[in-house]
């Protein structure tokens, strides 16, 4: 990847397809908190939960380190916490 400016939204969304792209079902809720700060929250289902994780961990840490954009990946068991 290039080493221009990425957007939050241009994160938010590389993010999500990784999410996606371990289960198309995925559940995802989006909180919007600045220019540069989001939380994601993905219910998967509990066989889906480690791959999820490792699917978007070291891609958000090189978003904050490299870009300065903040966005926290949360994922949950979609049986037991989406209501």
């Amino acid at each position: 990847m290039s080493s221009a400016a990425m957007t939050i939204e241009q994160a938010i969304d590389e993010l999500q397809n990784r999410i996606l792209a371990v289960d198309p079902g995925a559940v995802i809720r989006l909180q919007r908190r600045s220019g540069e700060e989001a939380v994601i929250r993905a219910y998967v289902p509990a066989d889906q939960v480690e791959a999820v994780q490792d699917a978007v961990r070291d891609r958000a840490i090189e978003l904050l380190t490299s870009q300065g954009l903040d966005v926290q990946v949360l994922v949950y068991d979609k049986e037991t916490s989406l209501r």
